[in-house]
């Protein structure tokens, strides 16, 4: 009986495995800063939660910076001052800050893990850029939960109850071996 449990544990190991959640991939998003005072492209969307590469290439023969807000569905006014939006991020540490120089061609990378859902903006901080339109908006995910309340895939609910119930019957098992063995007679 004992062994009959074990070989069925033995069997659904793998499938709980199967069904446990792997890392995903990173999500690579390409940006230029360009010339003409624009980031392209200007929307970006990611999915919450996962890695994120980050790729911003230098078109321009002049300074641009890359900053990513950590504020979600906040919109930075464009009449802001430049001391203003320094205000802004010195308040609210961004999730990306990149000064990108002057060298056209030139491409800097940032890793970062996509946040909560909503939308988060990014701006070039040089003086005047942003005002002049400089600016994106990140998009992450819907906004819409996941379809179970535990986030755990029916696959993996179904893998879990199963072993839930091997390990009760091995239980169940060895205390019943335990209750027929013979006691040691008394001194």
């Amino acid at each position: 009986m004992v062994l009959a449990v074990l070989l069925v544990a033995t069997a659904l190991l793998p499938a709980l495995a199967a069904a446990m959640p792997r890392p995903s991939a990173s999500q690579v998003l390409s940006v230029d800063a360009t010339g003409a005072l624009m980031f392209t492209p200007d929307a970006l969307t990611v999915t919450p939660g996962q890695p994120v590469e980050l790729e911003v290439t230098q078109l321009a023969n002049f300074e641009h910076t890359f900053v990513l807000s950590s504020v979600p569905n906040v919109t930075i006014p464009t009449s802001d001052t430049p001391a203003q939006l320094d205000d802004f991020f010195n308040a609210h540490p961004p999730l990306v800050n990149l000064t990108l120089g002057q060298v056209p061609g030139t491409t800097f990378f940032a890793n970062f893990t996509a946040p909560a859902a909503g939308t988060y903006e990014f701006v070039c901080q040089v003086p005047t850029h942003f005002q002049s339109g400089m600016h994106g908006v990140l998009t992450s995910g819907t906004g819409s939960g996941s379809s179970s309340s535990t986030g755990l895939s029916p696959t993996t609910l179904y893998a879990l109850v199963g072993l839930g119930v091997v390990v009760v019957l091995v239980v169940v098992v060895l205390v019943l071996r335990r209750r027929g063995s013979p006691k040691p007679p008394a001194p």
